[in-house]
């Protein structure tokens, strides 16, 4: 006897398709159905586990080569500084701490042209305001040496040029400064 021929005896002595448990054919259709729908969630699930993994991983080297960088340029820049440093006489700006309120530091832009002086930040500790000064001030001298080196180079000329010129005019004379011979 066919399947065909089961079912249709089934339903005629009972009034109903077979359940489940007696149809072997229509289980072995429903486990396969799961197993490829299963392996399909399953390989889903791994490829975008498989990513977000991948993803962690570069980022995590991305952020540990970053910080590497950081630290070689630091290192770079002290050097640099203590070969040369750059301190630009005459700057435009320059930043002052003072105190806000009763409680609080600030931190201000000093225009040395007579404009307004500016509010940059406020904290509750001095020492904080001074290291923003610091660092507004390091980052405003690093903006200088990367835009107008010339700029570094005509001041370093010019305050070359006037040691040398007060060297020799005290040496010959010219200037005595606290000099007992007056």
């Amino acid at each position: 006897m066919n399947y065909r021929q089961w079912k249709k005896r089934y339903k005629k002595l009972h009034g109903v398709n077979p359940p489940l448990e007696l149809d072997k054919r229509k289980q072995r259709r429903l486990a396969k159905k799961a197993i490829k729908q299963i392996s399909y969630m399953d390989l889903a699930t791994a490829a975008t586990r498989v990513a977000e993994a991948f993803t962690n991983i570069a980022a995590t080297a991305m952020r540990a080569l970053g910080g590497a960088f950081d630290t070689a340029g630091t290192v770079c820049r002290n050097v640099a500084d203590n070969m040369q440093s750059i301190e630009i006489k005459g700057r435009v700006f320059s930043w002052q701490v003072r105190e806000y309120g009763s409680s609080h530091y600030a931190v201000y832009e000093i225009n040395a042209l007579g404009g307004a002086d500016e509010l940059r930040a406020v904290t509750y500790s001095q020492k904080a305001a001074e290291k923003i000064a610091e660092i507004l001030e390091s980052d405003h001298l690093e903006h200088i040496r990367q835009t107008s080196p010339d700029r570094i180079q005509r001041r370093n000329d010019a305050a070359d040029s006037l040691r040398a010129a007060l060297v020799m005019a005290y040496e010959s004379g010219v200037a005595n400064y606290g000099r007992a011979d007056n």
